[in-house]
């Protein structure tokens, strides 16, 4: 796989000053850069070794980049490799494009829906997570999901699906324990979305989407004979706030396995910190290596792409 340390110089902008402008009013964007070639089948061959390694990868894999090690509460066999994705260049390029410079890893899953019987992804919104906190002066937070297809995925195996404009009043009441059957145990309300404009994220394997933490999305269900996997991560602005007062997030995440919020690790990925209240300490225990690799990647990047003087 290309790793943390290539030296080839690498574009400072991936999202195009048009498409960014598309995702602060629409609340998502589709790039028409993805992933090089080299690095797309590197990331394929490693998301087919976590679920060969996995058994239990089916529809939803909560920090994926994390290695499965003693102590760790969250992570997958092989999540080595996927962390080298979430630090690519031309991944936080992106995010970097789209909510600014200084960027903190805070989250990421596989969603993973098997051919024939991938589960549907209810209506959402990500600011359900209540760790995302708005700093100092601000009403929201900046955040953005990269959604990057390994698969083909289009709207017969259960596409991404964004409704334009849907987040620009905040959050939206969500309700819980709708559909056992579905992804997530909980949907927007209904009533206060008009779904008749809803855009289909068709992708190819290397493409992604990037969408912030209000816009609505969800996905239907895959009936089709073929998987549709993306795999996800999360980046915020390094001037908001990782709140671990929460503890558990009960209301997330599939039914009876609440995500463990408040003991998840976080790294600064990208330019500084610049909230004292970010703690990135909690959950590192036996991530020395991808401490490591963040930081490296990190200086490198914040030399290379330097504003000038």
């Amino acid at each position: 796989m290309a790793t943390a340390h290539a030296t080839r110089l690498i574009p400072k902008h991936v999202v195009t000053p048009a498409e960014a402008e598309s995702f602060r009013d629409l609340g998502f964007v589709l790039p028409a850069q993805g992933l090089d070639t080299e690095t797309t089948a590197a990331m394929v061959g490693a998301m087919e070794d976590v679920f060969t390694a996995n058994p239990d990868w089916h529809n939803l894999v909560r920090m994926p980049h994390i290695p499965l090690r003693p102590g760790v509460l969250e992570g997958v066999i092989g999540g080595e490799e996927l962390f080298k994705i979430a630090i690519h260049p031309t991944i936080l390029a992106a995010a970097r494009d789209l909510i600014g410079p200084n960027l903190i890893l805070w989250g990421g899953e596989i969603f993973a829906k098997p051919a024939s019987i991938g589960k549907a992804t209810p209506w959402h919104q990500d600011c359900y997570n209540p760790s995302v906190k708005a700093g100092p002066g601000r009403r929201d937070p900046k955040s953005v999901m990269i959604w990057i297809a390994v698969d083909d995925v289009n709207v017969d195996n259960g596409c991404l699906r964004f409704v334009p404009g849907s987040g620009k009043n905040g959050r939206i009441e969500h309700i819980i324990g709708t559909n056992d059957d579905a992804l997530l145990n909980f949907e927007v309300d209904k009533t206060v979305v008009d779904f008749d404009s809803a855009v289909n994220a068709v992708r190819a394997p290397g493409q992604f989407s990037g969408h912030d933490v209000f816009v609505v999305h969800g996905a239907n269900a895959n009936t089709s004979g073929r998987r549709r996997a993306g795999l996800t991560f999360h980046y915020m602005d390094a001037a908001d706030t990782y709140d671990r007062s929460f503890g558990m997030a009960k209301g997330t995440g599939a039914a009876g396995k609440p995500a463990p919020i408040a003991q998840r690790p976080i790294w600064l990925v990208l330019g500084e910190n610049h909230n004292p209240l970010n703690d990135f300490a909690t959950g590192h225990q036996h991530l020395g290596d991808l401490d490591a690799m963040a930081e490296e990647q990190r200086v490198r990047l914040n030399a290379e792409w330097a504003e000038p003087r």
